[in-house]
């Protein structure tokens, strides 16, 4: 069994961003590549969100593409974004690619049920409203939607296939945790989970607690532990080619 831990020291991590990305003043790019473009939308509730898109180096008639929604961390990077804007990636993978900012100190991606103590603007259900936009704007396979992030990332990754059991072919949360009572949800999804065992930031058991309680719900999610990696267990996962090979073979199952 593994260590139970509070989700009150799971909210701490969540409500409150790390001092360099909660003084931003202006916003920040989640990735630094050439091949993103950056974009606002406008939610119907009047909430506006960031995000950089990327689309396939050629789009062929007639053909879709993958999406994948990448999902920054505190410190206001998604190096899965800036993997996938690589030249190699782009060839043997071509889809399309949201990475979202949070821009404010009073916002995050998601929390558990009943843990945004601060009342944070929860900007994950905006983020999912601008990717319905976009399905019907780019030939997008309905099928081969994909979710990841790192860190607080990895918990809006978790969230968001709480929020959209049906929506999603497959997830990637790296160093994240969330509610195993939302597990029953997740059970049917492709799941890949990484953390390491030496992670201080976000404990490890957080993962292990997910993944647990997703097998127990009939689920059969994949999980990856890095022995001596700490918090940036992203580095490893996101230049795997294995894990890229497995994200790209998912379909949604009807």
């Amino acid at each position: 069994m593994y260590t139970t831990i509070s989700m009150t020291v799971l909210a701490i991590f969540l409500l409150v961003p790390s001092p360099s990305f909660a003084q931003l003043s202006k916003v920040k790019a989640p990735t630094g590549n050439v091949n993103y473009v950056q974009h606002t939308f406008n939610a119907k509730d009047g909430s506006k969100i960031n995000y950089w898109f990327m689309s396939p180096t050629t789009i062929e008639e007639g053909t879709k593409y993958p999406l994948v929604l990448t999902l920054h961390g505190g410190g206001g990077n998604t190096e899965a974004a800036t993997v996938l804007g690589s030249d190699t990636l782009r060839k043997e993978f071509p889809c399309f690619v949201m990475a979202p900012a949070v821009t404010s100190s009073t916002s995050n991606w998601a929390s558990p049920r009943g843990y945004n103590k601060k009342n944070r603007k929860e900007m994950l259900p905006v983020v999912l409203e601008a990717v319905d936009t976009l399905m019907k704007k780019y030939p997008i396979a309905a099928d081969r939607i994909y979710v990841t992030g790192q860190s607080m990332g990895a918990v809006g990754t978790f969230g968001a296939i709480s929020l959209r059991p049906d929506f999603f072919a497959a997830a990637i949360p790296v160093a994240g945790g969330w509610d195993p009572e939302d597990a029953i949800k997740m059970k049917h999804i492709a799941i890949w989970v990484f953390h390491g065992d030496q992670d201080k930031t976000v404990n490890v058991d957080y993962s292990r607690n997910m993944v647990d309680a997703i097998k127990k719900a009939g689920g059969t999610p994949k999980y990856t532990e890095y022995k001596g990696v700490g918090h940036n267990s992203w580095t490893k996962t996101y230049e795997s080619a294995e894990v890229w090979k497995w994200l790209f073979a998912q379909r949604h199952k009807h």
